[in-house]
């Protein structure tokens, strides 16, 4: 086993642990206090946050722990004859749909940030009232795409001089990319242009409270759509396959961290810039007292019902 491989194992095996251990905290506070984070973004984030544990899960899987897996490791028997019982193409699907998944709500949580903050009464009752129907379709229309990589066989393929198992499936890179790189680069234009005029909305607000509260949330939204962009450039260097020994190297190493951190860093984000939620966190973890409400704060958010959409 190279030792290489396997201390970054162990890095990316603490980020995934405090990833999860981060989500399952946030999606519990919010679950608790719904009725403080009564609002569209954390509905979405929710969404967001199941898919991405979902995802997180399976790239463990093919991604890392078969990294650090050799013949005749006790978890052998998870890749060996794995294929028996489950069709490996099933989980190349599944990689591809969930890319398709994911770059699609990272975009839709832009977009609702715009449209909130351009008309907030307006487009929140919709958003709150449709947003379970938005992600059914966000989830199942990528079939229309994924279902063919059905059609092709994936073999898990122990390799010898890295001791590890990988997945190779018999369809060529380039077929794999051929609607998906297209939609990524579509899609992470759309996220660019719905966070700079989130920013613009913002800087026309009268507010500084809403005004404040709002930038933090397009905050979020804004590193989590450069991450993006930085996925989609790599994705497209890796596509064309270029000789540039450069850019080899940034889609050997860089793509994959590039391509976790999408996954893993919206509860990071969501804990740093919301004091919110780290103090109801703490609350939920028995770590602080729970405050109560000062009259003055609840008369200012019936008074101001935008700041409602913003706990942060």
């Amino acid at each position: 086993m190279v030792v290489t491989a396997f201390t970054v194992f162990i890095v990316f095996f603490i980020g995934y642990t405090l990833s999860l251990t981060l989500y399952t905290l946030t999606m519990m506070t919010i679950r608790k206090y719904r009725k403080t984070f009564n609002s569209s973004f954390y509905l979405l984030y929710l969404w967001d946050s199941a898919m991405n544990i979902f995802t997180c899960l399976t790239g463990f899987y093919m991604m890392r722990l078969n990294t650090v897996v050799s013949d005749d490791s006790m978890l052998a028997f998870l890749y060996r004859d794995i294929d028996k019982y489950l069709p490996m193409n099933l989980f190349t699907a599944l990689s591809y749909h969930m890319a398709y998944v994911q770059y699609t709500t990272t975009a839709l949580i832009s977009f609702n940030r715009m449209t909130v903050n351009w008309k907030n009464e307006r487009f929140e009752r919709y958003w709150m009232k449709y947003t379970w129907l938005i992600m059914a379709f966000v989830l199942l229309a990528p079939l229309a795409d994924t279902l063919r990589f059905v059609n092709y066989k994936t073999d898990v393929v122990y390799d010898n001089e890295t001791e590890s198992y990988e997945f190779v499936p018999s369809m060529p890179l380039a077929d794999t990319f051929t609607f998906l790189l297209p939609y990524m680069v579509v899609i992470t234009v759309l996220s660019v242009c719905f966070n700079i005029c989130s920013a613009v909305l913002i800087k026309k607000f009268d507010s500084t409270l809403s005004k404040k509260g709002s930038t933090r949330f397009m905050v979020i939204t804004a590193i989590t759509c450069i991450v993006q962009l930085l996925g989609c450039s790599l994705s497209l260097i890796r596509v064309n396959k270029t000789e540039n020994s450069f850019a080899r190297f940034l889609t050997t190493y860089i793509l994959p961290i590039v391509s976790d951190a999408l996954t893993h860093i919206q509860p990071f984000l969501l804990t740093i810039f919301s004091s919110v939620i780290r103090r109801h966190m703490m609350e939920m973890l028995g770590l602080r007292k729970s405050n109560k409400v000062n009259v003055n704060t609840i008369a200012m958010h019936v008074n101001n019902p935008s700041l409602t959409s913003h706990p942060l």
